[in-house]
C-alpha cells in the first residue's frame, strides 16, 4: 500500500491535480492572483527578448550593413518607451492591488484551516500524525499556493522567452539547438531525485524544529513560568533543546552533501558543456570561417546560454510542480480528512432526558476500556453528581455526553433518540443544548463580556452578562475595574488589561454556563481553584440559577454532592453506587466511607481533602 501511494505521488496526473487544487483556491479568492502574474510574465518575456536580444542583433548587424542612425535609433526608443509604460503599470499594481489580494488569500486559507480544525473530533488532537499534518498544513498552505502560482507563471515566461530565442537561433544556424539538449536531459534525470531528497529532509527537519520550538515556548510562556523556576525541569528542557539542534545538524550533514552533488552536476552541464560549447562554435564561424555576422555571433552566445538556462528552468519548474505536489499531499490529507464523528439530520430539541445505556469506551491505541457498561439517566431538570477518585473515568464520561467522543460500546439517547441522529453544530445542533465548563478552561484576550458570551453580542446581553457574573460570584470584582465588563482580560494585547486569579478565572468560566440557553449544564470540576466554602456557595448559586435545567457536575469535594438529586460513584470505569446523598449514607458503602473521611478531615485539620 505504501509503495502504491509513493507511485501515485510521482505520477504526472497526480502532480497536475495537486497543483490545480492550489490554483483553484487562489482563483476562488481573487482570479487576478492567477491572471495578472501570467499576463505580466508573458509580456515581460516578449519585451525582454526584444530589448536584450533582438534590438542588439538589429543594431550591430544594421551598423555592419551601413544603416542610418535614424533607422537604428527609432525602433530602440519605441521598444524602451513601451517597456517603461509596462513596468510602471506593473509596479503600481504590485504596490497597491497585490497586497490586498494576498491579504484576502491569507484570510481565506486561515479560515479554511480553522474550519477544518473545528470540525474534527477531539481524538485527532491526541493523534501525533494528525497534529503534525495540521501544523504542516497551517504553516505551508499560503506559501505553497504562492509557489504554485509562481511556478506556473514562471514556466510561461520561460516558454515564451525560450520559444522566441529558439526561433532566432534556428534561423541563424539550426545546429546550435544541439547545445541546448544537454541541460534538458540532466534536469529531468536528476530533478525528481533532488526533490525527493529535499522533501525528505524538510519533513524530518520540520519535526525536530517543532520539538525545538516547543522547548522555546516553555521558557517564555506564563503557563510554564512557575515550574521552570521552582523545579529542575529546565535542565530537561535544555537537554531536549540540545537534542533537537543536534538532530537538525545531523540531517543537514546527511542530506546536504546529496543536494550539493546534484546541484553541482546540474550547474556544470548547463554552464560548461552547453554554454561554452555554443560560444566556441559561434566564435569559429565568425572569426575563422567568416560565415556568421558579428551581431549574430553576439546574440548566439547570449541566446544559447539563455536557452540552456531556460531549459534547465523549465525542467526545474516541472520538478517544482512535483515538489509542490509532495507538500500539497500533506495539505490535502488534512483538508480532505473526513471526521469520524458526524451529525445526523434531525434538529435537537431544547430539553429532554439524557440516557446512557451500557456505554463502554476505549481510547485509540489502548488495550482496555476506560468505561465499562455505564448506565446513567439524567431526567429533565435533575441535578446529577459524578464522584470518584482521579482516573475513574468521570471526565471521559461527560465528553461522551457532549459527543466529543462516540462510545465504542452501548448507546447514548437524548429525548428518546440516539444522539447520532441529531445535527451536531449550529443553533439546532445537539451540542448547543449543553452549557459546559471544564477544569482546564481558558480565558481569551478579550473583554469580560466576550469571555462570558463566547459569541457575538446581541441586544439584551448586558443584563444577561451582569446576572451571570452575579450568579458565579465575580460581579463585584469585575465592577471594581475601571472599564467593568468592557475590561480586557490578560495583558497580551492591552497593557491596561487585568489578570485574574485562578479562582476568579474559574468564576468567569462558570458564568458562561448561565448565559447559554441550554437544557443541560455540564460542570467538569469547575471549582478546583475555589476553597470549600466558596465552592459550596458557587454550587448553591448554580442550582438556583439552573433550577429549570438539568445539571451534571463532577466534584472531588463530596460536600457539594449533597446538593444533587442523585449521585453516581464511579470507580475503575464502572458505576458502583447510585442514589441520593441520604440513600448512599444510609447504605454505608464506599460513598459513605469517602464522605465521612472528608468530613472528618475538614473538622480535624480545617483543610480540604480531595479524593
Amino acid at each position: 500500500m505504501r509503495n502504491k501511494e509513493k507511485d501515485k505521488s510521482k505520477s504526472w496526473s497526480h502532480i497536475a491535480k495537486n497543483n490545480i487544487f492550489m490554483l483553484k483556491i487562489a482563483f476562488h479568492v481573487a482570479p487576478e492572483l492567477i491572471f495578472v502574474p501570467f499576463i505580466v510574465n508573458i509580456t515581460d518575456a516578449i519585451t525582454h527578448f526584444l530589448a536584450a536580444t533582438y534590438i542588439l542583433r538589429y543594431v550591430i548587424n544594421g551598423y555592419q550593413q551601413g544603416k542610418t542612425i535614424n533607422e537604428l535609433v527609432v525602433p530602440v526608443v519605441a521598444i524602451y518607451c513601451f517597456m517603461f509604460i509596462l513596468h510602471t503599470s506593473i509596479e503600481v499594481y504590485y504596490s497597491f492591488r497585490d497586497p490586498i489580494n494576498n491579504l484576502k488569500l491569507k484570510e481565506y486559507v486561515g479560515k479554511l484551516i480553522f474550519k477544518k480544525n473545528e470540525s474534527v473530533e477531539l481524538a485527532c488532537y491526541e493523534d501525533k500524525d494528525f497534529y503534525d499534518n495540521y501544523v504542516k498544513a497551517f504553516n505551508d498552505i499560503e506559501n505553497r499556493i504562492s509557489s504554485v502560482i509562481n511556478s506556473v507563471s514562471s514556466i510561461m515566461w520561460t516558454f515564451v522567452s525560450m520559444s522566441l530565442h529558439s526561433i532566432l537561433v534556428i534561423t541563424i544556424d539550426p545546429w546550435l539547438i544541439v547545445f541546448t539538449a544537454i541541460p534538458l536531459i540532466t534536469s529531468f534525470t536528476l530533478g525528481k531525485k533532488r526533490n525527493s531528497v529535499q522533501h525528505e529532509y524538510d519533513m524530518k527537519r520540520q519535526e525536530e524544529e517543532r520539538q525545538r520550538d516547543y522547548t522555546r515556548r516553555t521558557f517564555y510562556l506564563n503557563d510554564f513560568a512557575k515550574e521552570m523556576r521552582l523545579t529542575n525541569i529546565y535542565r530537561v528542557m535544555f537537554a531536549r533543546f540540545d537534542k533537537s539542534v543536534k538532530n537538525i545538524i545531523s540531517y543537514i550533514r546527511k542530506y546536504g552533501f546529496k543536494l550539493a552533488t546534484i546541484d553541482y552536476i546540474l550547474s556544470q552541464s548547463r554552464n560548461v558543456i552547453s554554454s561554452m560549447g555554443a560560444m566556441l562554435y559561434a566564435i569559429y564561424r565568425t572569426l575563422v570561417s567568416g560565415t556568421m555576422m558579428y551581431g549574430d555571433c553576439i546574440v548566439i552566445i547570449d541566446s544559447i546560454s539563455l536557452i540552456s538556462s531556460e531549459i534547465y528552468d523549465t525542467a526545474n519548474s516541472f520538478v517544482e510542480f512535483h515538489r509542490n505536489s509532495l507538500y500539497v499531499d500533506t495539505i490535502r490529507e488534512y483538508l480532505e480528512y473526513e471526521p469520524k464523528i458526524k451529525g445526523g439530520d434531525i434538529p435537537a430539541p431544547k430539553t429532554g432526558k439524557l440516557e446512557l445505556k451500557n456505554v463502554s469506551f476505549r481510547y485509540d491505541g489502548q488495550n482496555s476500556d476506560v468505561l465499562h457498561n455505564i448506565n446513567i439517566t439524567v431526567n429533565s431538570g435533575e441535578k446529577i453528581a459524578l464522584v470518584g477518585h482521579n482516573g475513574a473515568g468521570k471526565s471521559t464520561l461527560v465528553k461522551l455526553m457532549l459527543r466529543l467522543y462516540d462510545p465504542t460500546g452501548g448507546e447514548i439517547f437524548y429525548a428518546d433518540r440516539d444522539i447520532r441522529e441529531y445535527t451536531l453544530e449550529g443553533e439546532s445542533g445537539y451540542r448547543e443544548r449543553f452549557g459546559s465548563v471544564f477544569q482546564d478552561f481558558r480565558l481569551f484576550s478579550m473583554t469580560v463580556t466576550n469571555n462570558v458570551l463566547l459569541r457575538k453580542k446581541r441586544d439584551g446581553d448586558d443584563e444577561l452578562v451582569r446576572q451571570s457574573l452575579c450568579d458565579s460570584g465575580v460581579y463585584d470584582k469585575i465592577m471594581s475595574f475601571e472599564k467593568g465588563v468592557d475590561t480586557v482580560l490578560t495583558r497580551e494585547f492591552d497593557d491596561n488589561g487585568e489578570v485574574l486569579s485562578g479562582g476568579e478565572g474559574q468564576k468567569i468560566a462558570i458564568s458562561r454556563s448561565f448565559v447559554k440557553d441550554s437544557g443541560i449544564v455540564i460542570l467538569d470540576e469547575p471549582s478546583s481553584a475555589l476553597d470549600p466554602i466558596a465552592e459550596y456557595k458557587m454550587y448553591e448559586n448554580m442550582m438556583h440559577a439552573c433550577k429549570n435545567r438539568s445539571v451534571v457536575f463532577i466534584s472531588h469535594r463530596l460536600s457539594s454532592a449533597v446538593l444533587a438529586d442523585r449521585i453516581y460513584l464511579i470507580e475503575n470505569g464502572k458505576v458502583i453506587e447510585e442514589g441520593s446523598h441520604h440513600e448512599l449514607m444510609a447504605a454505608g458503602g464506599k460513598y459513605a466511607e469517602m464522605f465521612t473521611l472528608q468530613a472528618q478531615n475538614y473538622v480535624d485539620d480545617e483543610s480540604e481533602v480531595r479524593v
